[in-house]
């Protein structure tokens, strides 16, 4: 059962006002959130948003334009466009005047009559999810230690040595509630913990190199299911610093879709 008590959940919102607790914390700078906390976030902005007719999201893209700090923020909402089958929001989040993140989420309405569906005809190698391990790992951060965002989300991942290249496997579950009073939507939850597809087939040293993702872009057939999240993924860059990370993304009944990330790398 999800914990409802404000310091044990990623946020607490009040109206417009978006206040990250100490799990929302990221691994590079212990003043500013975890991307998936903004991912997540944002999300959740967008899902309070009302349809005229049952939706959902299928594509939900977030601009990390600087680091968003830890401390409380301004949420806003735009619907741009509105329809009985489509529907586009933009959730940002402000400190002060500035813009820290942005996200662009589409939603298209659920069909209330069957559309045509062949399940071997739409098979691919990639739809069978990976085994989920049976022992959780712990992911540090040099000179950070285990980043707030990790002490509400279980990791487990194959034996073995970590940060050994592509293709990378991470199983995640979130398991304290993300917004305060609030039960966590599938959607949120995947969100939030997708954003961790940007390191999950990284070979770097973290000790050395920066690898910080500046957007995140998730595109879903279905909502997942269950808790746990599979990332199974590629790094690939030329080494000019600028580099692209992807992963299939699965719950445990299968594929649910694919993200991507663009990663800045940078020495430390």
């Amino acid at each position: 059962m999800e914990n409802t008590r404000s310091e044990d959940s990623f946020f607490h919102v009040d109206g417009d006002l978006v206040v990250p607790r100490p799990l929302a914390g990221g691994p590079w700078n212990p003043a500013e959130q975890h991307g998936g906390s903004v991912a997540g976030i944002l999300a959740h902005l967008v899902e309070v948003v009302p349809t005229a007719v049952p939706m959902r999201i299928c594509r939900h893209t977030v601009e990390l334009m600087r680091g968003a700090p830890m401390r409380p923020l301004r949420g806003e909402t735009e619907v741009v466009r509105d329809g009985r089958r489509l529907q586009v929001v933009r959730a940002s989040l402000f400190d002060g005047d500035r813009e820290v993140a942005r996200s662009m989420t589409v939603r298209l309405r659920v069909s209330d009559r069957a559309t045509p569906f062949d399940e071997d005809l739409m098979r691919h190698d990639e739809d069978e999810p990976p085994p989920l391990p049976d022992e959780s790992a712990t992911l540090t951060m040099p000179g950070a230690g285990v980043p707030g965002f990790l002490h509400g989300v279980e990791l487990r991942r194959p034996g073995g040595e970590f940060r050994t290249g592509a293709p990378g496997l991470l199983w995640l579950r979130m398991y304290r509630q993300f917004v305060a009073g609030v039960p966590t939507s599938p959607y949120v939850r995947m969100a939030a913990v997708a954003d961790m597809l940007s390191m999950v087939a990284s070979h770097l040293d973290p000790g050395e190199w920066l690898t910080v993702n500046v957007d995140l872009d998730l595109h879903t057939f279905r909502d997942p299911v269950g808790e746990w999240i599979g990332l199974r993924g590629l790094h690939k860059n030329v080494g000019d610093g600028i580099g692209l990370s992807e992963a299939v993304l699965y719950d445990l009944e299968g594929r649910i879709g694919r993200g991507t990330a663009t990663i800045l790398i940078d020495r430390r």
